[in-house]
């Protein structure tokens, strides 16, 4: 097991590098578009034109095209690395045949459009709050400070010594610790206690891309070998959820997958098992078992 315990590290390092450069890609979005909506007319701090409003859905979408959509357009260029790990850990175990480069370039489009739905969903937000707040006339820096929270949520910037303080310990600390900043975070943006922002769903979403575009490498090589046995591998961790730890290290036909997955436990996603695994945020694998 040693060949496919470093492709799981591997694995685990591309993804905490992945969820790192997307929360240093969203802190500069989120700065440049403060820095945008500090320029919208005022009168007395309170903002008024609508017509500008309607118009800064233009600017905003350019914002987030290059502070994101590009930055993750780069990394993506990533996946061609997995695949070639992968074929070289499974390589270990039998003799599989690599997925065809238009499998791999299509699998990684698939993963570019699920970042691009989150950055379209955000626009609209972001041009209706806009708008809104110019018809009714709110505080422009309330408003920028509320959209600042819908990028970045309490990870958002802050001129007060104790958000910055607090933010950096939310981020680098573990346990009480860490806990007992992001309460307070939340007790100072109190408007984002649900977590509504793009920085949690483009993370969960990188985890969930890359863990299954290597599932779906995984899949697709054990059908055209004619496999039909798996095991469930991976590491334990303190958030593995319950359903994980009782079959993690166990091997199961198709035929048993295919019942045992089509249970309910907290957490799970829709889709394929061989491809969704344990559900959401989920970095467990399946590595296929050649038979003698």
């Amino acid at each position: 097991m040693a060949a496919a315990d470093d492709y799981a590290e591997f694995l685990e390092r591309l993804t905490d590098s992945h969820q790192q450069r997307i929360t240093e890609m969203l802190q500069l979005t989120e700065n440049d578009l403060a820095n945008y909506l500090q320029t919208a007319p005022d009168t007395d701090g309170a903002m008024f034109d609508v017509e500008w409003a309607v118009n800064a859905r233009t600017e905003m979408r350019r914002i987030l095209e290059e502070d994101y959509l590009a930055q993750v357009q780069d990394m993506l260029g990533d996946y061609r690395a997995v695949a070639a790990e992968q074929l070289g850990m499974l390589n270990t175990y039998g003799t599989f045949t690599r997925v065809a480069p238009e499998a791999i370039a299509g699998l990684q489009r698939l993963s570019f459009q699920g970042f691009e739905a989150l950055a379209a969903q955000q626009l609209d937000t972001l041009a209706n709050g806009v708008y809104q707040a110019a018809l009714i006339g709110r505080e422009k820096a309330d408003f920028i400070q509320e959209v600042r929270g819908q990028i970045n949520g309490i990870y958002q910037a802050s001129d007060q010594e104790e958000i910055r303080q607090l933010v950096e310990v939310a981020k680098n600390a573990t346990g009480a610790r860490q806990q007992a900043a992001i309460d307070r975070l939340h007790g100072v943006y109190a408007a984002d206690r649900l977590g509504n922002n793009l920085r949690r769903y483009a993370t969960g979403y990188a985890t969930d891309s890359l863990n299954q575009y290597s599932a779906t490498l995984t899949a697709t090589t054990a059908n055209e070998q004619g496999i039909d046995r798996f095991e469930y591998y991976g590491d334990v961790i303190r958030d593995s959820r319950e359903f994980c730890k009782k079959h993690v290290g166990k091997e199961y036909t198709r035929e048993e997958i295919t019942r045992i997955w089509a249970g309910s436990w907290a957490g799970k996603a829709p889709g394929d098992p061989f491809i969704v695994r344990g559900g959401y945020n989920c970095r467990h694998q399946w590595l296929p078992i050649v038979e003698e």
